[in-house]
């Protein structure tokens, strides 16, 4: 006789069901953790490599420009030819054989392509673009050699100078310049498009104009400020930022991207020698 023994230790389809409701929910919370890492690390990374792309944009530009100037002594040959905001122009001698600045990499300009920044004020309007050097044997240089740094939204300079060449930078001396400059610090100034001169005339401390217009040759050091922003969109939400950069307020950036300022000096060693 077959006597039939009843099973009480399987599921039911209920069980089962909970069971992978349970599962599902775990698992879709290893995911959200998993992707919120993942968007987490991906953004800091956006923000690593927009600080590298400045800082490596401003060692170089540092590197290079600290050589203005530079010629066999009492040459006369080599310096600085355009001290703009937007840009800087020098000329160098890296050779040991001649005495000119015709040969590659010896007559070079910093800036934005005319096409990025029509305005010529150092800002890309709708954007970014690329800090490029251009290098030729001509002036005007026109032929565009490398790209130093891409993704750059603003960029500046501004010069420090010693007018009556006692070896130290001229100061300011009087009262602060707009609450930006207090008396004994150095004095930086542009070239600026709007005076019809060839020399430092603008103060940027405030925009006034200096009480003389500055030879180029006079100039000792460059300060170079350097807006970069990250390649994409970080942020959920639109954020306004505001960035001061040689001296002036450029407009509010009303977007999602971050952005990452580095500023540096350089002391020009060949000039004034």
């Amino acid at each position: 006789m077959m006597v039939l023994i009843k099973n009480n230790k399987g599921f039911t389809l209920i069980e089962v069901l909970v069971a992978l409701v349970i599962d599902f929910i775990v698992l879709a919370g290893i995911y959200a953790a998993f992707y919120s890492q993942q968007k987490s690390h991906v953004k800091e990374q956006q923000v690593v490599d927009a600080q590298q792309n400045v800082r490596g944009a401003a060692e170089f530009m540092t590197r290079e420009i600290r050589l203005a100037g530079m010629e066999r002594k009492a040459a006369g040959i080599a310096g600085i030819l355009a001290a703009r905001r937007d840009s800087i122009h020098f000329t160098l001698n890296r050779s040991d054989d001649d005495d000119d600045v015709t040969d590659p990499y010896e007559n070079i300009r910093f800036g934005f392509p005319a096409a990025a920044d029509p305005d010529a004020d150092g800002i890309i309007a709708n954007g970014a673009a690329s800090i490029t050097r251009y290098s030729s044997t001509v002036v005007p240089i026109a032929n565009a050699e490398d790209t130093i740094a891409d993704n750059i939204h603003a960029i500046a300079f501004a010069y420090a100078y010693d007018d009556d060449r006692d070896g130290e930078l001229d100061f300011v001396d009087a009262a602060p310049f707009n609450g930006q400059f207090d008396p004994g610090e150095e004095i930086w100034a542009i070239d600026s498009p709007d005076r019809p001169s060839v020399g430092l005339d603008e103060n940027i401390a405030d925009g006034s104009a200096l009480p003389s217009v500055i030879s180029l040759d006079r100039i000792r050091a460059v300060r170079i400020w350097i807006l970069a922003r990250t390649r994409n969109p970080l942020r959920e939400a639109a954020q306004t930022k505001n960035f001061v950069i040689g001296g002036r307020n450029i407009p509010p950036l009303t977007d999602s991207y971050q952005y990452r300022l580095l500023t540096a000096t350089v002391k020009c060693r060949n000039l004034g020698i």
